[in-house]
């Protein structure tokens, strides 16, 4: 099973809009989901103001709270899903 690639950007910007709080987010997922994941921080994402952004298999996601994150997270077709 191939994992979920998920890149939250850590650039200033995203940092003070709560990018911390996402990565805490995602870590608070159970393990078994965790292991499902392949998380990353990463420097910019191009979209500073609508921060801030996680990359999700290669979407980008502006403004999301942590909240919304982790159920898009728990739900395997959500992000899939166009």
């Amino acid at each position: 099973m191939q994992k979920l690639k998920v890149e939250i950007c850590r650039g200033t910007s995203c940092h003070l809009l709560g990018s911390q709080e996402l990565l805490a987010a995602v870590k608070s997922l159970p393990p078994e989901r965790q292991e499902q994941l392949e998380i990353s921080m990463l420097d910019c994402l191009k979209s500073c103001r609508q921060g801030p952004n996680v990359r999700i298999d290669g979407k980008v996601l502006s403004g999301l709270t942590p909240e919304e994150l982790v159920l898009l997270l728990q739900d395997d077709n959500a992000v899939a899903a166009d």
